[in-house]
C-alpha cells in the first residue's frame, strides 16, 4: 500500500514538474515538448496555435500591404460602372466584352482589376516610406520585419500583373486606361504625395480613370464627380488632422480647387461631345440619395474626430471610413435610378467590407502581437 502511494505521488510531481517553466531545461530533458495527458489517461496534442499564428500573421501581412478598404473602394467604383452602364439603356459606349459577357465573368474580372491596381499602389507606399515608416509607423508589414522590402515589390508588380491580365481579356480601351491609372499611382507614391496640392489633385485623377476604366465613354458623370471630391476631401482632412508637411496654405487650396474644376470640366467636356449633360433616366429627386448619403458621411465624420483618442487616430478612421463610403454612394445612385436588384449586388460588396473589417480587428487582437492592420 505504501509502494502504491508512493508510486502515485512520483507520478504526480513529474506531471507537475513538466507543466512548470523551465522544468524540462533544468532536469535535462528531451528537446521535444512532452505531451499532456488527460484526466482519461489518453496523450493530448499539442496546441496547433504555434503553427497557425506564422500563416496567419503572413497572410495578414499581405493584406495589410494591400490596403483591403482602398481594394473594397476600387472594386466598388468598378461594379458600379458595370452594373449602370449595363443597367440604363442610354449607356451604350463601353466595350462589347463588357456589355455582352455574362454579368459574374465581368464582375470577377473587375474585382481582380481592382485588387490588383489597390495591392499595386499598396506596395508602392510602404516601399517608398520605409525609412519614415521605420520611425513613425513600425508596426507595418516591412518596418516589423514580416515582409521584407524585395518581397514587397515582388507583390505589387504580381498585383500589376494581374491587374493588366484582366484589362486585357475585357478589352484594348481597358488595358489602355488602367496603364494610365498604374502610371498615376505610381506618380503619386514617388513624389506628387509629398506636395499637398499636387498630391491630393493626383489621387483625384487616380480615382477619376479608375472610374473610367470599364466605360471611358461614360455620358453620366456627375458620380464620378462626386467620387473625385469625396476622395480629395477625406484626404485633405487626413492630411491636416496627422500634420503632415507641408502645410496647407491659400494657394494649395487655390490649387486643389482649380484641380477639381479641371478634372469637371473634362469629364463633361467628354459628356458634352456624346450630347449627354444630364441622363434623362435620372430623375432630378433622385439625388436625394446620394446628397443624403454625403451629408451622412460629414456627420459621422465629425463625429468620429470629435471623439477619437488622438488626431492620428481620427484620421486613420476617417480614411478607412472614407474608402467604403464610396460604395455607399454608388448604391445611393443606383437606387436613385430604380435599379434595385443593382443597388442589391453593390450593397452585398459593401456589408462584405464591413464584415471584413470586423474579422481583421478580431484576429488581430488573437494574434500575440498585433499586426496594428491599417484598413
Amino acid at each position: 500500500m505504501v509502494r502504491k502511494a508512493g508510486a502515485v505521488f512520483q507520478r504526480r510531481s513529474f506531471q507537475t514538474a513538466i507543466r512548470r517553466p523551465g522544468a524540462r531545461e533544468r532536469a535535462g530533458g528531451a528537446a521535444t515538448q512532452p505531451t499532456r495527458e488527460s484526466e482519461s489517461g489518453h496523450a493530448r496534442a499539442p496546441t496547433i496555435t504555434p503553427v497557425i499564428r506564422p500563416l496567419i500573421v503572413n497572410f495578414f501581412s499581405t493584406v495589410q500591404l494591400s490596403r483591403l478598404t482602398h481594394a473594397f473602394a476600387a472594386v466598388a467604383n468598378l461594379w458600379f460602372i458595370i452594373l449602370w452602364s449595363r443597367g440604363v439603356n442610354l449607356e451604350h459606349p463601353m466595350a462589347a466584352t463588357v456589355a455582352e459577357s455574362p454579368l459574374w465573368f465581368v464582375l470577377g474580372l473587375a474585382s481582380v482589376l481592382g485588387v490588383g491596381l489597390s495591392t499595386y499602389g499598396g506596395a508602392l507606399n510602404d516601399v517608398f516610406d520605409v525609412n519614415r515608416d521605420t520611425t513613425f509607423a513600425p508596426t507595418r508589414p516591412i518596418p516589423s520585419g514580416r515582409i521584407s522590402a524585395p518581397g514587397a515589390s515582388i507583390i505589387g508588380f504580381a498585383s500589376l500583373l494581374a491587374a493588366l491580365l484582366a484589362a486585357a481579356i475585357l478589352d484594348r480601351s481597358v488595358l489602355l486606361v488602367t496603364l494610365f491609372c498604374a502610371a498615376s499611382i505610381l506618380f503619386y507614391n514617388a513624389a506628387a504625395k509629398h506636395i499637398p496640392g499636387v498630391g491630393i489633385v493626383t489621387l483625384g485623377v487616380i480615382y477619376c480613370s479608375e472610374m473610367l476604366i470599364l466605360n471611358l465613354g461614360l455620358r453620366f458623370v456627375w458620380p464620378v464627380m462626386l467620387v473625385v471630391l469625396h476622395a480629395m476631401v477625406v484626404q485633405a482632412a487626413v492630411h491636416r488632422l496627422e500634420q503632415k508637411r507641408p502645410r496647407f496654405t491659400p494657394a494649395t487650396i487655390i490649387g486643389l480647387l482649380i484641380g477639381y474644376a479641371a478634372i469637371c470640366v473634362f469629364l463633361l467636356w467628354q459628356t458634352r461631345a456624346q450630347g449627354w449633360l444630364w441622363d434623362p433616366i435620372f430623375e432630378w429627386y433622385g439625388l436625394i440619395w446620394p446628397l443624403a448619403a454625403a451629408v451622412l458621411f460629414l456627420i459621422s465624420s465629425v463625429h468620429k474626430v470629435r471623439f477619437a483618442s488622438s488626431p492620428a487616430f481620427a484620421a486613420e478612421k476617417l480614411q478607412r471610413y472614407g474608402s467604403l463610403w464610396i460604395g455607399v454612394y454608388g448604391v445611393c445612385w443606383l437606387l436613385g435610378t430604380g435599379l434595385y436588384i443593382e443597388a442589391l449586388i453593390l450593397a452585398a460588396l459593401v456589408a462584405l467590407a464591413i464584415l471584413w473589417m470586423i474579422i481583421v480587428r478580431d484576429v488581430g487582437a488573437w494574434i500575440e502581437q498585433p499586426i496594428g492592420y491599417r484598413w
